[in-house]
């Protein structure tokens, strides 16, 4: 489960060296295709060997897509529109989830599970034709990218030191809900309170299903709040957050009705990240298109080393401790500690128009 963020982990600085030389429409064109043939090679084989290098294939797409999509909205939207836009982007998690958690099991039980990954592959030749025909460059933009400056002087943006607490709040993000709730949950709901198979990913769908309608929601609100002011969201959805963790693999009396709770607020609270801590990104940068980038290669790296050392570490503990006391170990600290550093991303204070005008390693001390 973990190979698929491996290489996202090892692509994310370089995708956007990548995206600064081949333009950020090829390179979703390439991540689309990366996914694609993927998706078509584990279908075609049953072979473990095989299987895994087709899932660092997709790995590869991923990669690539989550520096190089944000950005291409990001160059399209001013600052004050673009929380409501990010947010309604992040929701290509949630759909392709809800799809997948509902039809993916359906599909497998009238063709085989290898049908599924065939079906995924004709999914992404979809979305390369259609993004091929519709997607175009803001008009003014410099090249194919619309950025200025090379790559070497972009790598001044890492020295920013709030794009890493945002980062540092992603990968925590990510340890817990990618890689302890998407990876064991739909096992949790089989094998400890009885749900077929089918009705487990029905559960898991409306977590999605949740962010869907709440990531833009958030974006929305969020561009609404003076920047000394947004990190309150970030404190609410890791407050909602943090409940979660003590209960998520709880089986004892009430357990369904845990359930639920659980499964609302996950879907609340993940649907806010995207909506409210993700727009931050590019706000950091300067809104410079190249910076844009390189905030976005910085939160795909810590996202998918979160991911990555989730499940890995949630699955030797829940072999020591059991389900539910493992997840409170791993989860409660990682909530706290983000709930900690979401205070410390922006400056605060109900008079904060804008950011520092000072380079960005000068500013840390301001503001706070």
């Amino acid at each position: 489960m973990s190979a698929i963020a491996v290489i996202g982990v090892v692509l994310a600085f370089p995708a956007a060296f990548i995206a600064r030389r081949m333009g950020l429409k090829n390179v979703i064109l390439l991540s689309v295709a990366c996914l694609g043939v993927g998706s078509a090679l584990g279908g075609a084989t049953a072979d473990l060997n095989v299987l895994m290098a087709s899932r660092l294939l997709e790995g590869v797409g991923i990669g690539l897509i989550g520096v190089a999509a944000p950005s291409c909205v990001t160059i399209w939207f001013p600052e004050r529109k673009r929380g409501l836009a990010l947010g309604i982007w992040a929701t290509w998690v949630p759909v392709g989830s809800v799809a997948a958690f509902n039809a993916a099991p359906a599909i497998a039980g009238m063709f085989g599970y290898q049908a599924v990954f065939f079906a995924i592959a004709g999914v992404c030749a979809v979305a390369f034709l259609m993004f091929a025909l519709v997607y175009k460059m803001p008009p003014g933009a410099t090249g194919d990218m619309g950025v200025e400056g090379t790559f070497k002087e972009s790598l001044k943006y890492c020295r920013n030191r709030r794009i890493w607490i945002l980062g540092a709040v992603f990968f925590l993000f990510a340890f817990t809900t990618i890689g302890i709730m998407n990876t064991y949950y739909n096992t949790f709901l089989e094998t400890q309170l009885g749900f077929d198979a089918q009705t487990a990913s029905s559960l898991s769908s409306v977590i999605m299903l949740l962010s869907l309608i709440v990531a833009p929601l958030t974006g929305f609100v969020s561009d609404r709040l003076p920047l000394g002011r947004k990190y309150v969201v970030g404190l609410v959805m890791m407050g909602m957050l943090f409940l979660t963790g003590w209960c998520m693999f709880y089986t004892g009396p009430g357990a369904i009705a845990v359930m639920w709770f659980v499964i609302v607020l996950q879907g609340v609270g993940g649907g806010m990240c995207g909506g409210s801590l993700r727009p931050m990104a590019p706000m950091l940068m300067r809104n410079t298109a190249m910076g844009a980038t390189m905030a976005m290669a910085i939160m795909q790296f810590c996202q998918n080393l979160g991911s990555t050392l989730g499940s890995p570490v949630f699955g030797a503990l829940q072999e020591a401790l059991g389900w539910n006391m493992a997840g409170i170990v791993l989860q409660i600290p990682a909530y706290v500690i983000s709930f900690v550093l979401c205070l410390f991303i922006l400056p605060r204070g109900k008079d904060v128009k804008t950011l520092d005008d000072v380079p960005a390693e000068e500013a840390w001390p301001r503001g706070f």
